[in-house]
């Protein structure tokens, strides 16, 4: 037995090392199989996920900025004209903060380029003629965009700055709704792609080229390559308005070089040959395997660690697919959302919309561009979605795929500027009625104080002229206080101490406010220095008590906080229209009821308000609005429901020592002989001022408006002692009638009236002439007159 243990023993040994090397070699390349087909998946699989990103990504970049020309273009609609250094600053603002630009030009309705920002490097673009430019594609799409009145976009063009593009053209429209001219975004093609393609990892990576429809290459990194014959490429098409491109993706000759060796050969051969190092060989397997895994890893992080937010539902709204960015804005986990549906986390509001938009991917484009409100781990945030469907080959939508991203503090800087803008609109109309108004109670009041100096006092229309008074009286208060909102108020501005200001008008409101609520007041140790006029601050401090007061119709208390802040960048950013500085600041805090969002937007818009009908006319917070934006100041709202109310004013800071109150000497109004020049173009406001300076005994040349008066001061200035003119009228005001006396070397003797904006009389070349605003009374005038001729 031990004899032929021992004679077996060499033949069993021959089988095992053969078995051990046939199964190594089995082993060995059926790993170099699986590696090598590994390797071709992974780059398969990568460089088609990578463009799939790349083009939502592309498409959302240009459709991005072409909504930026488009929402450029809508906040020019309505203009009567379009001013050249308005646009050239917003629009340097855009070129500025948003990449890709080439330029942004605006185009007048006759297709010249009129205004071209930026100028360097665009100057063959300005006053050209877009009638005599060598592309078709321009003048089709600015013919288009005239007939359509939407946004038209050219083929890939040779530019006239030089290189290749394409440009947008947004129509501007007339307030009549005809073209005024065209917001025109140029966009360069390396500019725009290089911008949206910028990652080194990116392009360490992969090669690409884009080529446009008519198969000219829109862009090359290396400006040779067309990508035809490029491994493992993928062909993706870029869609935007009515253009298409192709783009072309493969990795990169240095990733390929990087996986293409002959080190898997040389293993098998060696574990063929010497079975003894197979364990060297694996572990130099591993050591590969473990290179390629932590490459994956590397493609795998370059596509899902986008800022941006990629999902992929079904048909029916399930998740099939989150990218960790979307995860972590909604505070939640990949499993946890798989298989469930999108739209509960939608606001309710704004679900029905986000549906409809929805539906519309199962015609051209198959993709749409859709704003919403979500539920996030931060509570509700606008989120700007562009979706695109996946077709089967039926041409039916089977998935859809999302690429979203946060643009919560774009919508509030939007409705910021809408707010602003809507306000300011109002604002010039609140200033235009009450210029006419007071015309009208010039005349009213002018001609009632004409008829109470010829009737006795105890006349039996006596009664009557008194209620006609008190209902001027409060006209005029009306018109004031649209004046103020509207921010044409006269103004008579002056250094004061905020903290010795609020402490005089405390006693007022202590009575004002009532014995339900208690207020207090807490003021700064310094002095707090501000230039404004003591009135309009006054009435600024009541106002905002007043409206306290009526949110705590139960009782509660008011606090008044005098104080001052610098204001720095980290301010700006939430409140980008508050300029840096220090500022002066009066807060009004309640504990009232507080206000809803709603209600925080409306809250200085004149005759808003939340009191019953008959209790409030709504322009006490628009008062203040007016008052603080014409010092230069702005205001801030915090407020929440059930939690009370802080209304903070922020005025400018002042250097300077403020000066004692002394109280001047009231002027008797008397009358006199001299000869006067009246200039005045209406005529019921003329007739009463020339009955007034008549029956003082002034002699009287009375004219329609300023060119009248300067031929009159042609003729007659030698014998005329002083000129009226009222400050705003047809042909010519009562400004130019100064610069023509000014210009002639003439010193006559002149006061401005007018029922509209002051600040327009306190230029340089007239700051030193005084001015009467509308209404005024009749002593007011005579005492004006009579001070000006006696020097």
């Amino acid at each position: 037995m031990p004899d032929e243990t021992l004679h077996n023993r060499p033949r069993r040994t021959f089988w095992i090392p053969l078995a051990f090397l046939l199964v190594s070699v089995a082993v060995l390349v059926g790993l170099w199989w699986h590696l090598d087909n590994g390797k071709h998946r992974h780059f398969e699989t990568s460089t088609e996920i990578a463009a799939d990103q790349l083009e939502l990504r592309l498409e959302s970049w240009i459709g991005w900025r072409l909504d930026v020309v488009a929402f450029f273009g809508r906040s020019l609609d309505g203009r009567r004209e379009i001013e050249a250094d308005d646009f050239s600053r917003r629009a340097g603002r855009i070129v500025d903060e948003v990449s890709g630009f080439q330029a942004m030009n605006w185009i007048d309705g006759e297709w010249v380029v009129r205004v071209v920002v930026p100028e360097t490097g665009n100057e063959p673009v300005a006053a050209f003629d877009l009638h005599g430019h060598p592309e078709e594609s321009v003048r089709t799409a600015l013919t288009a965009a005239q007939r359509t009145g939407t946004i038209q976009l050219s083929s890939m063009i040779e530019l006239v700055q030089g290189g290749t593009g394409f440009a947008s053209y947004g129509p501007v429209f007339n307030p009549d709704g005809t073209v005024k001219g065209y917001v025109n975004g140029v966009f360069r093609n390396r500019t725009l792609i290089d911008s949206c393609f910028s990652s080194d990892e990116f392009r360490s990576h992969f090669r690409f080229v884009m080529i446009g429809d008519d198969g000219r290459t829109v862009y090359a990194p290396d400006g040779s390559e067309t990508g035809e014959s490029w491994p493992f490429a993928v062909r993706r098409s870029i869609d935007f308005l009515d253009n298409s491109w192709t783009l072309i993706l493969a990795p990169s000759a240095e990733t390929l070089a990087t996986s293409n060796t002959y080190a898997d050969e040389v293993l098998l051969a060696v574990g063929v040959l010497f079975s003894i190092f197979l364990a060297l060989t694996m572990s130099n397997l591993w050591k590969r395997g473990h290179a390629l895994s932590v490459s994956e890893e590397r493609y795998r992080l370059l596509v899902e660690n986008q800022t941006d937010m990629l999902v992929k539902v079904d048909v029916e709204g399930r998740f099939l697919f989150v990218s960790p960015s979307f995860c972590k804005v909604f505070g939640t986990s990949e499993e946890a959302l798989l298989g469930s549906r999108f739209m509960p986390l939608v606001h309710e509001d704004d679900r029905e919309r986000t549906a409809a938009a929805l539906e519309t991917l199962s015609d051209p484009p198959h993709s749409v561009y859709v704003e919403l409100r979500a539920l996030t781990a931060n509570g509700w945030r606008w989120l700007a979605w562009v979706d695109s469907a996946v077709l089967d080959e039926q041409g039916a939508v089977k998935e859809i795929i999302g690429v979203g991203r946060d643009i919560t503090d774009q919508k509030h800087l939007e409705e910021k500027l809408l707010q602003s803008q809507k306000m300011e609109a109002i604002g010039q109309l609140a200033g235009g009625v009450a210029h006419d108004f007071n015309n009208i109670l010039q005349a009213i009041r002018g001609h009632l104080e004409l008829a109470e100096i010829e009737l006795h006092p105890h006349h039996q229309a006596g009664p009557h002229l008194a209620e006609i008074r008190s209902a001027a009286d409060r006209a005029t208060d009306l018109t004031r206080q649209l004046l103020a909102f509207g921010r044409r108020q006269v103004m008579q501005p002056k250094l004061l101490d905020l903290r010795v200001h609020a402490e005089q008008a405390f006693t007022l409101l202590d009575r004002l406010i009532g014995e339900r609520i208690t207020i207090a007041l807490v003021s700064a140790h310094d002095p707090i220095t501000v230039r404004a006029d003591a009135r309009q601050l006054e009435q600024v401090l009541v106002n905002l008590c007043v409206n306290a007061r009526d949110a705590m119709p139960e009782g509660g208390s008011i606090t008044i906080v005098v104080g001052s802040r610098v204001i720095d960048e980290s301010f700006q950013r939430t409140e980008p229209w508050a300029k840096p500085g220090t500022y002066a600041t009066l807060a009004v805090r309640d504990t009232g009821a507080g206000m809803d969002e709603k209600t925080r937007a409306q809250v200085f818009e004149p005759f808003f308000t939340t009191k019953p009908t008959g209790e409030g006319t709504g322009l006490g917070l628009a008062t203040v609005f007016g008052i603080v934006k014409q010092h230069d100041g702005f205001i801030d709202v915090d407020s929440l429901e059930g939690e009370g109310t802080t209304i903070t004013v922020f005025l400018p800071f002042a250097e300077g020592k403020v000066a004692d109150e002394t109280p001047s000497e009231s002027s008797e109004a008397v009358g006199g002989n001299e000869t006067i020049l009246l200039a005045e173009d209406d005529p019921s406001v003329r007739t009463v001022l020339e009955q007034m300076l008549q029956e003082a005994g002034y002699r009287l040349i009375s004219t329609r408006d300023g060119r009248e008066a300067m031929e009159a001061l042609d003729r007659n200035q030698a014998e005329i002692d002083l000129a009226i003119l009222d400050l705003i009228m047809p042909g010519a005001g009562g400004l130019e009638v100064v610069e023509q006396l000014r210009s002639t070397g003439s010193t006559l003797k002149v006061l401005l009236t007018s029922g509209y904006s002051p600040d327009l009389a306190r230029s340089a070349t007239v700051s030193d002439i005084p001015l009467l605003t509308k209404p005024f009374q009749r002593d007011e005038l005579l005492t004006a007159v009579r001070s000006l001729l006696d020097g």
